[in-house]
């Protein structure tokens, strides 16, 4: 939240209030903002020429 406030704001403790805001806020505690940029659009993956050709493996965890 300072983050995006800082771009429009500045006060000298700002920091020290919007922490302690935050920390007494409920909605702001059971809130998740995304801190990674968008993802763009998906890219096709190239299509091998033979089978076999390319090997990949995916992990979740």
């Amino acid at each position: 939240m300072y983050q995006d406030l800082k771009k429009l704001f500045w006060r000298p403790v700002m920091k020290k209030q919007i922490s302690e805001f935050v920390y007494a806020c409920l909605v702001c505690q059971k809130s998740k903002i995304e801190h990674q940029k968008p993802s763009g659009l998906l890219q096709p993956l190239l299509v091998p020429e033979w089978k076999w050709d390319s090997i990949s493996m995916d992990f979740v965890g």
